[in-house]
């Protein structure tokens, strides 16, 4: 309700409500003020008509009395006015009753009673008042009545029409109550004035903000008085001059960014603390992420960021590597069972099938269904329709990164609304992805053989512990294969370094290609190279070992002088079952390995413990 409306609601009821009451307490009021001044004439009256019956008894004149009583009733408002002897005094007189007026049961009362009575009697067209006043023996009665002093000899009564006194009263309440609605205008004129200023001033305020709500600071109030409503017309001026230098301009900024959203414009001061939320929060999202250990736990916790904090359900972050133009999915959640992406398996060896790569802008099939080829969500789950938006992740100027939000179409609003916010965080996290993906390169180049891209000794030795905790929680073992090439200097000498790098490299293929990618492979020096298969049994390794020797011999290399073949020696050993230390166990495959080069070469031997001379042990 309108405060204008409150205002004039409040005056007509309190008018009203106090017109009422008055009325109430003026006919109360005069009603019984006007009761006791016609009690008050009325016993005056026949006061005087006792007095005067007493006198004319005096004298002896007791039938003056009737045309007494009968000029009275000429009086203007008398309607009766009798005599009426008591019992006592119809008795000892021998009264003929008959020329008397009966006593009624006002009179009766007052026999009883030796006190006045009164009553009003509305039986007619106006009310009578009647009156009954007790004729009290005296002394001087005692002489003709046998009677005792203050025995009640008659009553006297009067009945007086009350019509004239009621008009007169109802005269007197109509215009008291014509000058009260008088008054009551004059009251109500002048609080509407009164409140005028305060209700505009109101209005004003209630304009003022909610262009303020808008991001629009430039209302301002009209100062109507200089009392309190001045007052506060001229600090709502001063904080509005304040708002609009301040985050009025902040708004306007905003507003201008080119990622406004067309939804937002209504309401830029939201919009702008939303991004000033955004931006403290993806702050702090930033600082925590700069102290992760690794991108797994990076790539861990924006995870959880898109579950509790945004509610996204299903989704995916891929890493791209634009050197050899391949996306690798580094986490995803909500996949049904069985399924490995929600996209396309090409996107995975040509990342430039990421429409979202290779635009370096957000895609997204809420505007344009299909928009993206290599979606397929929707057969991946076919049950209810997908949506899905792809943000990429921007590193260095160029795509880096690329994360995947899948929703239905109920929760297409709701993803939309905080797609934004996601953006924001993948904008704070960028430079760390990048750090981190640099310093993990780094890593990875310290423990990497360049030529082969294989693990090296030194990597080995980190991983170590982890690997053997691994196994022994799992009660499994490590088949260790220690694999080198026969003559291999022979290579260098005779065809040169770059044939010798060629046939290392094929090696290392022979190698991968030969186990699983669980297994780990690791150039442990020069022409020796270790593969490890956890959780194969003596066996699988021993398998492993002679596929290893028959690739490599039956592989021909190509050179100048042309085709080369060559052959390689591998030992085995098992963890732990050979010993309980790894280290010796490797020794041990090392020593298989020098057993088949001794013995011809080109062989794969498993370790026997009369392999190992005591001479060797202490050497």
């Amino acid at each position: 309700m309108l405060l204008r409306t409150k205002n004039l609601l409040v005056i007509s009821v309190g008018v009203s409500i106090f017109t009422v009451l008055f009325v109430i307490g003026g006919i109360y009021t005069f009603t019984t003020s006007y009761k006791n001044d016609l009690r008050l004439q009325t016993q005056m009256a026949g006061e005087l008509m006792r007095l005067t019956i007493t006198h004319e008894m005096e004298e002896g004149n007791p039938e003056h009395i009737r045309p007494y009583l009968k000029e009275l009733k000429h009086i203007p408002g008398f309607k009766l006015a009798h005599l009426v002897p008591a019992e006592s005094v119809i008795k000892q007189f021998e009264i003929d009753t008959s020329t008397y007026e009966p006593a009624e049961a006002l009179e009766k009362k007052v026999f009883a009673t030796g006190k006045n009575a009164d009553e009003i009697i509305a039986d007619g067209e106006t009310p009578i008042f009647h009156l009954a006043i007790p004729y009290i023996a005296q002394q001087e009665c005692l002489q003709c009545h046998n009677a005792e002093k203050n025995d009640v000899l008659g009553a006297v009564s009067l009945e007086i029409d009350m019509g004239q006194q009621r008009k007169a009263m109802l005269s007197s309440l109509t215009n008291m109550l014509v000058l009260f609605l008088f008054f009551g205008v004059i009251i109500t004129i002048a609080l509407r004035k009164l409140m005028a200023p305060i209700i505009s001033t109101a209005k004003e305020i209630k304009l003022a903000f909610g262009k303020a709500q808008q991001g629009d600071f430039s209302v301002r109030l009209e100062k109507r008085s200089n009392d309190e409503i001045g007052d506060i017309a001229e600090q709502t001026n001063h904080m509005m001059q304040l708002l609009e230098n301040s985050l009025g301009k902040i708004s306007k900024e905003i507003e201008s960014l080119h990622d406004t959203r067309d939804d937002d414009r209504h309401n830029i001061l939201k919009h702008t603390v939303d991004v000033v939320h955004n931006m403290v929060t993806s702050t702090h999202f930033k600082k925590t992420i700069e102290n992760d250990r690794d991108l797994d736990e990076v790539y861990a916790r924006l995870s959880h960021e898109l579950v509790n904090r945004f509610n996204i359900q299903r989704f995916s972050i891929y890493e791209v590597s634009n050197s050899n133009n391949r996306m690798q999915l580094m986490l995803s959640q909500g996949l049904p069972e069985g399924a490995e992406l929600w996209c396309n398996r090409e996107i995975t060896i040509d990342c430039d099938a990421c429409r979202a790569k290779r635009t370096a802008d957000i895609v997204s099939s809420t505007k344009e269904d299909g928009i993206c080829n290599s979606f397929s969500g929707n057969i991946v789950q076919q049950n209810e329709k997908l949506l899905h938006s792809c943000i990429p992740i921007i590193l260095s100027g160029s795509v880096g990164g690329v994360l995947q939000l899948v929703f239905t179409e109920k929760e297409a609003e709701e993803v939309k609304e905080q797609q934004a916010t996601v953006a924001y965080f993948l904008e704070e996290a960028a430079p760390v992805i990048e750090s981190k993906r640099l310093m993990q390169s780094l890593k990875d180049a310290s423990m990497r053989d360049p030529m082969t891209n294989l693990y090296n000794r030194r990597f080995l030795e980190g991983y170590l512990d982890t690997l053997v905790a691994s196994v022994e929680r799992q009660k499994t073992g490590i088949g260790i294969l220690m694999c080198d090439v026969d003559l291999f200097k022979q290579v260098n000498d005779t065809y040169g370094h770059e044939t010798g790098d060629e046939v290392l490299i094929k090696v290392s293929e022979i190698l991968k290609q030969s186990v699983r990618a669980s297994d780990m492979i690791i150039r442990y020096g020069g022409e020796e190279f270790l593969a490890l298969l956890v959780g194969a049994d003596e066996t699988k390794t021993l398998e492993v070992a002679e596929r290893v020797r028959t690739e490599m011999e039956d592989h021909a290399f190509s050179t100048t002088s042309g085709p080369l073949k060559k052959t390689i020696s591998v030992g085995a050993s098992l963890y732990p079952q050979d010993s309980d230390s790894f280290w010796e166990c490797v020794k041990f495959a090392d020593v298989a390995l020098y057993q088949a080069k001794e013995t011809g070469r080109n062989k794969s031997l498993r370790y026997t413990k009369d392999m190992w001379k005591e001479e060797d042990k202490e050497s």
